[in-house]
């Protein structure tokens, strides 16, 4: 402070009246009401109150509020003017546009800023938490499992081990390799592809990796591999190496106009998130943000994005730290038709997956399959397993044991 009003003060101005000090509630008020601007950047707190003291403080509906987007009340206070306090040009760049907002549109952020922080306040935070306690469900204190018991894993396997024409249905994300910060990060580590190459090598048994990845990516990472390969959800198949690729639903990519300036814009606000571009989808990844804001900006984006699908031919998948929007229609259970009967029919199959994308492909399954799902959560998968070293060590056991050979039929069958 003293180093900027030594360098602009005059005798008849200083430009920075710094108060370190406590200000009574009257003083406080009428600073708050003379002020054209308040400035609130914290680089991280959990509920600035200052900035709703502000609001509150003008019934002349005036004033522009300038608010951190690390700041607890960022998720409330959407129609302050969001600046990232890191960003010191970006922030006097705003300071100056922000001075030079119409009277209208400063009436009409401060209208709809005073209507929220007046309804809800510490009473209605109060009585809406006390009810929400009075109407919940019984709770129990038993966790999800991540991990079915020995007995049950051992008999599936045996009955997988046996098999003489083993299906194996595969996520790759959460599964097959641990989840990465970003989607470039995941790169199949040699010990997985050597996994892979082994199972595809063992008598009777088919690989099919089912991924959300886009088709060029598995391509390149996988393609060389003696496997089947399903991008974005089943949207297109390469079921044999070699193989073109090939769709497995007409391609409506006219939502995307709608869509991709929300998602840009979530994006903007959420510094480490970004955006994974599909041909039959739009994916917003938050896994490097900030939890908490990255959670907390999920879930207005999944509001967001809920009003807009009625009228788009598009659907959303809620996933580990990413909302995806697809072409409607499209999911991983379309792939398992054509694959169950491929070659006779007859197959023993297995899917394994982590998310609720995997749901959709554990749906599809014909009776008598096998399902696993990959960590605790909700899932109508039978079996679980808690991570994907462990999804390894189970597939790796498969190649222990090797298939019963079919007993030959006589002339009377």
């Amino acid at each position: 402070m003293g180093r900027i009003n030594g360098a602009h003060a005059t005798v008849n101005s200083v430009p920075i009246h710094y108060l370190y000090r406590s200000i009574p509630q009257a003083e406080l008020v009428a600073l708050y009401r003379s002020a054209d601007l308040m400035l609130v950047t914290p680089l991280r707190d959990g509920m600035n109150l200052v900035a709703k003291e502000f609001v509150a403080s003008r019934p002349d509906e005036d004033g522009i509020l300038m608010l951190s987007e690390f700041a607890g009340a960022a998720e409330e206070l959407r129609e302050a003017v969001s600046v990232n306090p890191y960003d010191i040009d970006g922030v006097a760049s705003i300071i100056s546009n922000s001075l030079s907002l119409p009277e209208e549109e400063r009436r009409a952020r401060m209208r709809v800023l005073r209507s929220r922080v007046l309804t809800y306040d510490c009473y209605h935070w109060a009585n809406s938490f006390i009810k929400a306690l009075e109407t919940a469900p019984g709770v129990t204190n038993q966790p999800v499992e991540a991990q079915s018991a020995h007995a049950r894993m051992e008999a599936m396997h045996e009955k997988l081990s046996g098999s003489d024409r083993l299906l194996l249905l595969l996520d790759y994300d959460g599964t097959l390799v641990p989840l990465a910060s970003s989607p470039q990060l995941a790169v199949p580590d040699p010990e997985v592809k050597k996994l892979l190459q082994a199972l595809a090598a063992r008598p009777g048994t088919a690989v099919h990796i089912v991924s959300g990845r886009p088709a060029p990516v598995l391509e390149s990472w996988l393609g060389g591999m003696p496997i089947g390969l399903h991008a974005e959800h089943g949207f297109w198949s390469r079921p044999e190496p070699g193989s073109p690729w090939q769709r497995n639903s007409p391609d409506d990519s006219s939502w995307k106009e709608a869509i991709l300036p929300v998602l840009e814009q979530f994006a903007s606000w959420t510094p480490g998130s970004l955006i994974e571009r599909k041909s039959a989808g739009l994916a917003w990844h938050y896994r490097m943000a900030d939890p908490e804001l990255g959670n907390a900006h999920a879930r207005d984006l999944q509001n967001r994005i809920e009003g807009m699908l009625p009228g788009l031919s598009a659907e959303m998948v809620m996933g580990h730290k990413v909302v995806e929007v697809r072409a409607r229609g499209i999911h991983k259970g379309m792939v398992v038709p054509s694959l169950a009967m491929a070659g006779e029919g007859n197959w023993t199959i297995l899917a394994v997956g982590d998310d609720r994308s995997d749901e959709e492909l554990f749906a599809a399954l014909p009776p008598g399959s096998f399902a696993i799902h990959v960590g605790s959560g909700e899932s109508r998968a039978g079996y679980r397993l808690p991570d994907p070293a462990a999804v390894r060590d189970f597939l790796s056991r498969l190649l222990e044991a090797e298939p019963r050979e079919q007993p030959l039929l006589n002339s009377r069958g």
